[in-house]
């Protein structure tokens, strides 16, 4: 149960109302100093004492600095003014529909109880009908029970029948009221967050336009990458690439906006970016994804610099590919496999450099024509917090987002690969698990994988997560240890490789059929950089190092459908 009857998504509404009453005290003091200065410096204007031209030109000064800070000072009221309005409304009707969550989920429960019980009046009645008994006695024939006994049996079945009916379409009707009720709220909240897009978008005429401010609104509002599609469709090539200019962060991350706007609009930021020092450790990163831009055609299909934590990337790899920001292409035209690999603990946007080659390598060794995507899109978890499922939960929550843009992206028929490593199998399954459909996921394999989550995203722990429509492969290579201290945690502890239908396959090195001999991998690592933790390893490497025999049997999955047969190493 992942959406309503009218197509709303069926989550958890997030806010913080401390922090919205926090910024709107803050918003209320920045104003207040502001025209505490503009106070000085109008004093300064009038009442400065003294003469000569030094004296003329501070007075004209103050005056220009005091007039020159009504604008912003207008601005931080508006500001103000939008987020304790939404800060409101969220709070009223937000909180509300999250409440209503739960009487949801309890209505569905008491159907699908109802269902079952119809569907065994219905069995016992069924049963009945067929009996001797029912058959002599219906055809008015002579029993050993009495004609009075067995007409109140069959009164009594058909009764069953009728009262399970009842509840069940009873059930039913309070599922559509309360689906109604959670409706309702949802929708104000919507109307409330639309609201307060479109105010932001016409808080300042400095920076959105009178034109500008009514798409940005309604790709701000969007729900789906499908519409966010529509909308930009409907613009003209002119307005695409003056939004695309003016807004790039906000254009470079929304699904359902063409790769190649959003890729042109990411290197945009950027090539902007890397012309300020910023301080470590977001100078080495900037850095290394326009390195990864320049020398290895490494694309951002998204980008955020300035994440909480740290910084959030996708880094697209198209084998063949060459982007030109003049003549704008679709990157995935023609593609035959589309593959995302995707880190576990302390995976940072500033290792590019390894998950970089690894996808390029990935695009050479699979069959046809094929393009990879090395995902840093959430804040990864460290030593202290990697227990937790909390940051998988939000890490799948933005996973599931990117996986339904690449989805809608995709070419039909090309082949999608998720290919996750320790925290990041947490993480992924969980998306995988808990969409509605499969997020168009074809295969996810994980690598030394520390322990999955059966709870889905939302708040309906009853659904389960369900991987329909998806194939599992599983890999531990056996002097991993490291991933079985992240399963020992009773909030991710179950082992993929328990999943019905799940096809594990070996990382311990061995030797192909023609006598090609195919690295172990010696620990917990996906390149060399991670085998520090194991200990003395017999060779570097690690799950996605080019020969080994992880690696050969991920590209045989997306080749063929399934991993390698090889000779014991």
């Amino acid at each position: 149960m992942t959406s309503s009857p009218r197509g709303y998504p069926f989550e958890v509404i997030a806010y913080d109302v401390g922090q919205m009453n926090t910024l709107h005290e803050r918003l209320t003091k920045a104003k207040e100093a502001v025209e505490q200065m503009q106070l000085v410096l109008n004093n300064l204007t009038g009442h400065l004492e003294g003469s000569g031209a030094a004296i003329d030109r501070v007075r004209s000064s103050a005056g220009d600095v005091a007039a020159a800070l009504e604008k912003p000072s207008d601005r931080i009221e508006r500001l103000s003014g939008i987020v304790l309005r939404y800060g409101t409304a969220v709070e009223a009707h937000g909180g509300k529909a999250n409440q209503l969550m739960a009487d949801v989920t309890a209505a569905q429960t008491a159907l699908s109880t109802a269902v079952a019980e119809v569907g065994t009046a219905e069995d016992e009645l069924g049963a009945w009908t067929r009996s001797d008994d029912y058959r002599a006695w219906s055809a008015g024939e002579e029993t050993e029970t009495s004609s009075s006994t067995l007409l109140s049996r069959d009164d009594r079945f058909r009764e069953a029948v009728t009262t399970a009916q009842g509840t069940r379409d009873r059930a039913a009707e309070d599922l559509a009221d309360a689906w109604t009720a959670w409706e309702k709220e949802f929708e104000a909240w919507d109307d409330a967050y639309a609201r307060a897009v479109a105010s932001l978008a016409r808080v300042d005429s400095g920076y959105v336009s009178t034109a500008d401010a009514p798409p940005l609104a309604a790709l701000a509002d969007a729900d789906s990458p499908e519409e966010v599609a529509a909308i930009w469709d409907a613009m003209t090539e002119a307005e695409r690439a003056r939004i695309a200019a003016s807004y790039p962060e906000f254009i470079g991350n929304l699904e359902g906006i063409p790769y190649e706007y959003r890729i042109a609009a990411n290197v945009a930021v950027l090539e902007e970016a890397s012309k300020t020092s910023w301080g470590e450790p977001l100078d080495t990163t900037i850095n290394r994804l326009m390195a990864e831009y320049l020398e290895n055609d490494g694309l951002p299909v998204s980008l955020n610099l300035w994440d909480k934590n740290q910084p959030a990337a996708a880094v697209l790899y198209v084998d063949g590919y060459v982007f030109d920001p003049a003549n704008l292409t679709d990157p995935l035209s023609g593609i035959d496999n589309l593959n995302i690999l995707i880190g576990g603990m302390m995976s940072e946007a500033n290792q590019i450099a390894d998950w970089s080659q690894s996808a390029r390598d990935l695009n050479v060794v699979t069959n046809g024509t094929s393009a990879t995507i090395a995902w840093f899109g959430y804040d990864t978890p460290n030593f202290a917090t990697v227990a937790s499922s909390e940051q998988a939960r939000i890490g799948a929550e933005q996973l599931t987002n990117a996986l339904r843009g690449l989805d809608f992206a995709a070419p039909g028929g090309a082949t999608t690969t998720v290919v996750a490593h320790s925290y990041g199998t947490t993480t992924a399954f969980l998306a995988v698990g808990s969409a509605e459909g499969n997020l168009g996921v074809d295969n996810i394999i994980s690598l030394g994988s520390a322990g999955l989550t059966d709870r889905p995203l939302g708040d309906d722990e009853g659904q389960g997560v369900d991987y329909s429509g998806t194939e599992i492969f599983t890999t531990r290579a056996s002097n991993d240890w490291v991933s079985l201290l992240g399963r020992m945690s009773p909030d991710h502890g179950i082992d993929p490789d328990s999943l019905d239908g799940s096809v594990a396959f070996s990382s311990d090195g061995g030797y192909l059929p023609d006598g090609t001999y195919l690295d172990n991998t010696p620990g917990h690592g996906t390149h060399s950089e991670a085998n520090l933790p194991i200990g003395s390893v017999v060779n570097d490497g690690g799950y996605l190092q080019e020969g080994s025999e992880s690696f050969a049997n991920i590209a045989n999955i997306i080749n063929y459908g399934e991993p390698l047969e090889t000779v014991d190493g």
